[in-house]
């Protein structure tokens, strides 16, 4: 008899630590969660305090109490976002997390503190908190903005190196036809004086050869021509007789 009384006692004890969550719910960020806690005391007389905490029921109290009453009044509250909107004197410990965040996530236990030994009534609720449409939006319009003024900046990165490998191009070009004119222009002078020599060169050349042999008989009878001409006209002037007379006739 003494042994199945201890138990049962273990059971009970343990009971507490096996037990799995009554339920959970889901909230956006922004909005307000709801987490349902109820007892139903036989008058207004008979309210027991309670607590709510974050995390799983203890064996005793609550973990990280966030609120709690002495039946009929708040006794503490560690923020204004918790709150106990329901009519607490008919028994309504339901919380109420005002805008809630992301960081509110998690576990939370609502114990009411029944008298007597291992008589509380405990309650696990799961909080599920979602991002808001709007801010998924907003995350996903930030995160195309931060991929665009990445993908920008890397384009003005490939566009600088672009334009420093054009300027390299360039420079490169400019020089090079450069060089090109140089080389031409000094060719060119070299050809013009190569030439100007050998004309200068031709010209004496022409200078100092001998005049051909048939030009010089030419010339030679050519004079030897006038000579003689010089020489008939001599011998006709000697023949006419300077003292002849000249009769001239005048007609009327």
């Amino acid at each position: 008899m003494f042994s199945h009384l201890s138990f049962d006692c273990v059971l009970l004890w343990l009971l507490p630590l096996t037990r799995s969550l009554e339920g959970s719910r889901t909230a956006e960020v922004g909005k307000n969660a709801y987490l349902p806690c109820h007892y139903f005391p036989t008058t207004s007389e008979n309210l027991v305090p309670m607590c709510w905490g974050r995390g799983p029921c203890p064996l005793t109290q609550c973990t990280s109490v966030m609120l709690s009453t002495d039946g009929r009044h708040l006794n503490y509250q560690s923020s204004s976002r918790y709150q106990l909107k329901g009519n607490v004197h008919k028994g309504d410990v339901s919380l109420t997390i005002e805008n809630v965040t992301l960081a509110d996530s998690g576990t939370y236990c609502c114990r009411i503190q029944f008298p007597g030994p291992m008589n509380d009534k405990k309650s696990n609720l799961e909080l599920d908190i979602k991002p808001a449409e709007t801010q998924t939006l907003e995350t996903l319009h930030d995160k195309n903005q931060t991929q665009i003024s990445t993908l920008a900046d890397e384009l003005q990165d490939s566009g600088y190196r672009t334009t420093r490998i054009s300027v390299y191009i360039g420079a490169g070009i400019t020089a090079g036809l450069a060089l090109v004119l140089i080389f031409g222009a000094l060719i060119l002078k070299w050809y013009s004086h190569r030439k100007e020599k050998l004309q200068n060169s031709s010209l004496v050349t022409l200078a100092n050869l001998p005049p051909p042999s048939g030009l010089e008989n030419t010339v030679a009878e050519g004079m030897r021509s006038r000579e003689n001409i010089y020489t008939i006209e001599e011998n006709l002037y000697e023949l006419e007789d300077p003292y002849a007379d000249y009769c001239y006739v005048i007609s009327g």
